[in-house]
């Protein structure tokens, strides 16, 4: 009997013991986030399959350009855009006279882009969608457009294929309380112009003609659908502003790339006119397009080959020289830091102004004036030829978040651009400029801004140099210079490595 105590008590003892011991393993498991559960019953797991590199025994930006003609990134912000293009016959001509339409619209870039033959525009009573009165006037509500009106389109004798009455809208827009855009080819003073363009037409409602960002967009888009999809030459097209806008400095841009063998046509010289074309290219709207992807989020595109052969092009077109500079700066070669300046403009007060940039700049001369040349430029003031040659020539280009920005488009490969923001503002355009062109990018975002609207930035010395210290140390030395360029090239290899995983996984 005692025996059989002892063996009892025993066994209970260890029972507790190991259920004490299991509850504690368990709890300590699931502090440490470990899966405890047993593998016995688990199915047997797959093999890791090689990845496509290591496969093919290339390196992984070898696979990553074997492959790039396939990637989100092609269709989005490169020449994929113009693959996308669903060409389709929308008014088909039924006599020699006849207009025809084509549109062109890209998938999931825009809707609106098209080819007309044969018709014209009525601008008799054209009125902009709302002008500014005074220069003075804040711009964001400001739509030189011509509104929408029955009969502005002049086609004739031409059988629809479904709808049409869409592919405008952006090119005359309405008002939301008007009524729904509806024409038709049938009209009857067809033919009856007071104007007669012979070339080839590229023309273009602009909606922010004071924004150069904008206005780079639309001679991308311009450039992309008029020279590479539909194959005109440079030398028999005409840009035509159809808008009620002013002149402007990119507008020469557009000129001398897409149509120097004519004058500029702006739509205040055709208002109260019938103009008729006899083929002519409406391009895509301005909000639309590969430099207006990825505005708000993380850019997945390190290349644009679109965006660096639309550089050269207009290089090419004003007859400038590219910059080459050295990895780092050596003294065979000028060395200029431009600071593009936020000035007030023809009476108008603008936002986001760097409160203390003389002091600053003052400082940096004093400095690394031994070193390099410092200049605060007000763009403004500048023709389109003179800002490209300025930017294309300078190490270092610094400037408030802003339109004044897009001149980066012009920057050499290993220039610097630093953006200083607004600390509430996210929008990262000018990031994405830097990544397709191979360019440096630095974000600053210190600083003491003023409230809103006006966001005006003061920063204090030891943060502003903090960051230029570094920027200075890796354009001025070698060693610097190196270690970045090898951290760049290994989160490039990450980035390519992640682009392969997620979109060509079965690969």
């Amino acid at each position: 009997m005692l025996r059989n105590l002892s063996l009892t008590h025993y066994l209970w003892t260890f029972g507790a013991y190991l259920v004490l011991w299991l509850a504690l393993s368990i709890s300590i498991l699931h502090i440490l986030e470990v899966d405890y559960q047993s593998s016995f019953f688990a199915p047997a797991s797959k093999p890791i399959k090689e990845r496509y590199h290591v496969r093919r025994n290339i390196t992984v930006e070898e696979a990553y350009l074997e492959l790039y003609n396939f990637s989100n990134c092609y269709r989005q912000v490169d020449f994929g855009i113009l693959d996308a293009i669903q060409t389709k016959v929308v008014c088909s001509p039924v006599s020699n006279e006849g207009s025809k339409i084509t549109h062109l619209p890209s998938d999931a870039m825009w809707s609106d882009g098209s080819v007309w033959q044969n018709f014209g525009l009525d601008l008799r009573g054209a009125s902009a969608m709302a002008i500014i009165n005074d220069p003075s006037e804040e711009g964001a509500s400001h739509d030189p457009r011509f509104k929408y009106a029955s009969g502005r389109i002049m086609c004739h004798q031409c059988a629809l294929h479904g709808k049409t009455t869409r592919i405008l809208n952006h090119f005359f827009p309405k008002h939301v309380n008007d009524t729904t855009q509806e024409w038709r080819c049938d009209h009857r003073e067809h033919g009856i112009y007071d104007t007669q363009i012979e070339e080839n037409a590229i023309l273009i409602a602009r909606k922010d003609e004071h924004n150069p960002f904008y206005q780079i967009s639309a001679a991308l888009n311009a450039w992309a659908v008029a020279i590479h999809h539909l194959g005109w030459s440079p030398i028999s097209t005409r840009v035509i502003f159809v808008d009620d806008g002013s002149p402007m400095a990119t507008d020469n841009l557009l000129h001398k790339l897409l149509g120097a063998s004519y004058p500029l046509v702006y739509g205040k010289d055709l208002v109260g006119k019938r103009v008729g074309f006899k083929e002519a290219l409406f391009v895509p709207f301005e909000h639309f397009g590969s430099m207006m992807q990825h505005l708000d989020d993380e850019q997945p595109c390190y290349e644009s080959y679109m965006v660096q052969a639309f550089r050269d092009a207009i290089f090419e077109a004003f007859q400038l020289k590219k910059v080459r500079h050295s990895l780092v700066h050596n003294d065979s070669m000028p060395c200029t830091i431009t600071i593009i300046s936020r000035r007030p403009y023809n009476g108008r007060d603008i936002d986001r102004m760097w409160a203390n940039e003389d002091d600053i700049v003052a400082a940096m001369r004093d400095k690394y004036g031994n070193k390099c040349t410092i200049e605060s430029i007000d763009f403004g003031t500048k023709t389109m030829a003179e800002q490209i040659s300025i930017v294309a020539s300078s190490r270092i280009i610094i400037g408030m978040h802003g339109a004044g920005l897009a001149n980066i488009l012009f920057a050499s490969p290993h220039s610097y651009i630093i953006e200083i923001f607004p600390i509430l503002t996210e929008r990262y355009g000018y990031r994405n400029m830097c990544q397709y062109l191979g360019l440096e990018y630095i974000p600053f975002r210190g600083g003491i801004d003023t409230i809103l609207p006006f966001q005006h930035k003061t920063i204090a010395f030891d943060e502003w140099f903090r960051v230029f210290d570094l920027v200075m140390d890796a354009v001025l030395n070698r060693d610097t210079k190196d270690l970045y360029e090898h951290r760049k090239k290994i989160q490039k290899q990450i980035h390519q490595q992640h682009i392969l995983d997620t979109e060509f996984p079965d690969l």
